[in-house]
């Protein structure tokens, strides 16, 4: 083990720290690394305190609610991207070794045998200074620039993997209903509408509109190839008008939503996650899509990984066992499950598939009370053996060096 520090720049396009993003959940492996970083206390405080998820119908009518935990979507640790963001930062910012650039970009890098030259753009004044580095990492989401700059466009690298799906995320002010639950309301033509609670005090509650249409959107497609925030709710205000529940507020207040969001849901795939000096982690490299619910843990699982080999190597050999050690597991949990149908059979096209979903879904709270009043829980495997375990290689020293 090299005992020098690494020194650190980060660079970040907003004017702060990113405080945007809808809410996440951290379980097992990642809830692991979180433990190890010291930052799980931290992390319970700003717990949503979403107490479970319920199905409901056009009307608003209850079709059945899952408690926190086991099967539910509700995880026991579900936070928003802005505190889990917030925490990391202020953990970063309070070693000598780390520093923040805000509101900067990378305009362009070269790499050499020794070093990678970067030119940073400040996004105020348009200045761009020339740094050298002798890594870079690119974690800067499924879109990534750094990824385009080292190795070329989605286009040329083919890594863009549709997977049917069109998600807007937004916040609206929040109303009484909102809380404590989180709701999901299905519509004809594979859409859904999805409340879902930010915390007990808090004045708004977070949207997540899905849509798997049965061929193109042109209209979305062209919103979001142009970045035309305008057209995007514009394109999904029409998709959901007048469908029932809440879809009428929702597309009111989603026209009037500062943090709105669109695109087309893909999955990242590349033959390799680095090229000489320069590493790609999290959606960069690999995003997952939501469909599989791995993409917060393998961002923390990743970065974890890739921290603890630069820990041990601090040349590109540790881009080597980085990936080494992380591509089997990523390759899995890019699985959607039940081999790719999941989104088809949760989200219904028809009428009557709405209506059968939710019949079994009233059925799934009974079957579980039925389980544990009987006790054959006792009887079933313990936990999801269907998803291999990943040893993240926990020991005091590397605890002890990585925070």
């Amino acid at each position: 083990m090299q005992s020098e520090r690494i020194l650190v720049v980060v660079v970040e396009r907003s004017k702060t720290e990113q405080r945007a993003g809808q809410g996440l959940e951290i379980e097992e492996p990642a809830l692991s690394v979180v433990k190890a970083m010291g930052i799980l206390d931290k992390l319970n405080e700003k717990r949503t305190g979403e107490m479970g998820f319920k199905l409901v119908d056009a009307q608003g009518r209850s079709c059945g609610i899952l408690e926190v935990g086991g099967i539910s979507p509700t995880g026991a640790l579900e936070i928003m991207r802005g505190d889990l963001t917030e925490i990391l930062y202020k953990a970063a910012d309070e070693s000598a070794n780390v520093t923040y650039r805000f509101e900067t970009t990378i305009h362009s890098l070269r790499q050499t045998q020794y070093n990678v030259i970067v030119d940073l753009e400040n996004r105020n004044d348009k200045t761009i200074t020339t740094e050298e580095f002798d890594l870079v990492v690119g974690a800067d989401g499924q879109r990534s620039r750094t990824r385009q700059l080292v190795m070329g466009s989605p286009e040329q690298l083919h890594c863009f993997k549709p997977v049917g799906a069109f998600v807007a995320y937004f916040s609206i002010p929040r109303e009484d209903q909102d809380w404590p639950y989180s709701q999901l309301c299905h519509f004809p033509g594979r859409r859904i509408v999805w409340l879902r609670p930010v915390g007990k005090d808090s004045k708004v509650t977070s949207v997540y509109l899905i849509h798997l249409p049965d061929g193109d959107i042109p209209t979305v497609r062209r919103a979001n190839a142009a970045s035309d925030r305008l057209k995007q709710k514009e394109a999904f205000a029409e998709l959901y008008s007048g469908l029932g529940w809440e879809t009428s507020r929702v597309t009111e207040q989603m026209m009037r939503a500062e943090n709105f969001y669109s695109d087309e849901l893909v999955q990242v795939k590349l033959p390799k996650w680095s090229l000489d000096r320069v590493v790609l982690l999290g959606d960069a490299a690999w995003a997952p899509s939501p469909f599989t619910g791995e993409g917060n843990q393998l961002a923390i699982i990743g970065a974890w990984v890739l921290a603890q080999e630069l820990s041990r190597n601090r040349g590109v050999v540790a881009f080597e066992m980085y990936e080494r050690r992380l591509r089997a597991y990523v390759e899995g949990a890019q699985n959607i499950p039940l081999g790719g149908y999941a989104p088809y059979i949760f989200i219904p096209k028809t009428s009557w598939g709405i209506w059968l979903f939710r019949t079994l879904f009233r059925l799934v709270p009974l079957l579980i009370r039925l389980v544990s009043w009987t006790g054959l829980s006792k009887t079933l495997p313990a936990g999801d053996t269907s998803h291999p375990v990943f040893d993240l290689e926990i020991d005091g020293a590397d605890t002890k060096k990585l925070r």
